[in-house]
């Protein structure tokens, strides 16, 4: 794949992904405690090799799309930009010494199931913990607040998965 086609790719699943955040998930609110945040998946589906720089910019600016869309605080630009930061670090502790592909991308056919999983489930946690931290958070209510981050954190990392598996599969 040439560099433009992976550019054009990337500005496709920004586009896509920001659309899908602020006109159909930014709906879901399920009991007042689900709220999924699929717009997170890209940057956590940046190729592995973006630099560290890039990451950061292309996170602020995906947050700070979500917020101005959907008249948000900045809490989105601030919570995927710190993602954004955290990300290599984590890439590197799942992905260690490995031999990769200058446009590969972490995905669940690259990682397989369960590193895939944890991978995305960390940083879902953690961007959640976070956002919600500075969103809604007060010591009174600690247990709508745990319950808002566990059905939250998991309608997202289940969406990422299905998206992925779906989407992203390799083509034999």
């Amino acid at each position: 794949m040439s560099r433009l086609n992976i550019t054009l790719l990337g500005a496709l699943h920004f586009v896509l992904l920001l659309f899908a955040q602020v006109l159909l998930f930014d709906n879901v609110r399920l009991f007042g405690y689900v709220n999924p945040m699929i717009y997170i998946w890209f940057v956590l589906m940046l190729p592995y090799k973006t630099p560290h720089w890039a990451v950061l910019i292309l996170a602020f600016l995906m947050g700070l799309c979500v917020d101005v869309l959907s008249f948000g605080q900045g809490f989105h630009a601030v919570t995927l930009t710190f993602i954004g930061f955290i990300r290599p670090f984590v890439l590197n502790f799942y992905t260690g010494n490995r031999d990769i592909a200058p446009y590969q991308r972490p995905t669940l056919s690259d990682m397989g199931f369960m590193q895939f999983a944890f991978y995305i489930s960390l940083l879902v946690i953690i961007h959640h913990l976070l956002f919600f931290s500075l969103d809604v958070f007060r010591f009174d209510e600690i247990f709508p607040f745990l319950l808002r981050l566990f059905l939250s954190t998991v309608s997202t990392v289940v969406i990422i998965l299905l998206c992925d598996f779906l989407f992203l599969r390799k083509r034999e």
